[in-house]
């Protein structure tokens, strides 16, 4: 099966006007509080009220930004976004999203979106990712996946690695892209000390970006340097 992207301009009209962030930014706020029907809520029912409203507005804005990357990018489609909660209704706010091809099945690495807090900066940004997703994996998917090492790779990429001591938090370290970086990355997988590597491209901060077209220009950059890593993941 062959695969190839086209970076396609529909969508772009109309999209540089002034696009509002702040719903997906201040529902980052909300992380692990407990969502309550307001119903059953008590006196706290205009609270849960607004916690709802925020995180819906949130997702809303989330599947705007990722609805016009998918519409500039020929071949990819968006799966279901994430919800605001979680099914323990802790408020989910660092929301994501997966984009496949036709013929992707699900256990199959994809590329997808994930909104980040800096909690050094308190800066709200959107990371792109090589990855797959957990509940889903499939029998091939970790050796599919961590192909991604066979790619030279310099910033601003980076990898997000899961040690094989880390898999029961489910703790990922941050690791510079580089070549040095690579081969000893190389070297771990080898003598089974990692369970998955992903590789990621940030925008840091959106908010920075005044309107959807210009964010969506600075995903497409993500998209270029990180296909080849995708179209590595599809080598059996």
């Amino acid at each position: 099966m062959g695969f190839s992207i086209k970076i396609k301009r529909k969508g772009m009209i109309n999209m540089n006007k002034k696009f509002n962030y702040k719903p997906l930014i201040e529902y980052t706020d909300y992380v692990e509080r407990k969502y309550v029907k307001p119903e059953k809520a008590g006196d706290l029912k205009e609270d849960m009220e607004l916690f709802r409203k925020n995180g819906q507005k949130a997702r809303k804005i989330f599947t705007e930004i990722a609805k016009s990357v998918e519409e500039n990018v020929e071949g990819f489609h968006l799966q279901k976004v994430s919800s605001w909660m979680n099914q323990a209704q802790i408020a989910r706010p660092y929301l994501w999203v997966f984009f496949k091809q036709e013929g992707d099945t699900e256990n199959e690495s994809g590329i997808a979106l994930r909104v980040f807090k800096n909690e050094k900066t308190k800066k709200v940004g959107i990371s792109m990712e090589v990855g797959f997703v957990e509940r889903k994996i499939g029998k091939n998917t970790l050796e599919r996946q961590n192909k991604v090492l066979e790619l030279p790779i310099k910033n601003p990429l980076y990898y997000f690695v899961q040690f094989s001591k880390s898999k029961e938090n489910c703790m990922l370290d941050r690791i510079e892209g580089s070549e040095k970086n690579r081969k000893k990355l190389l070297e771990d997988m080898k003598e089974g000390n990692i369970r998955k590597v992903l590789v990621k491209f940030n925008v840091e901060e959106i908010k920075k970006f005044e309107n959807l077209e210009d964010l969506t220009k600075e995903f497409l950059k993500g998209v270029r340097l990180l296909m080849p890593f995708y179209l590595k993941t599809k080598k059996i």
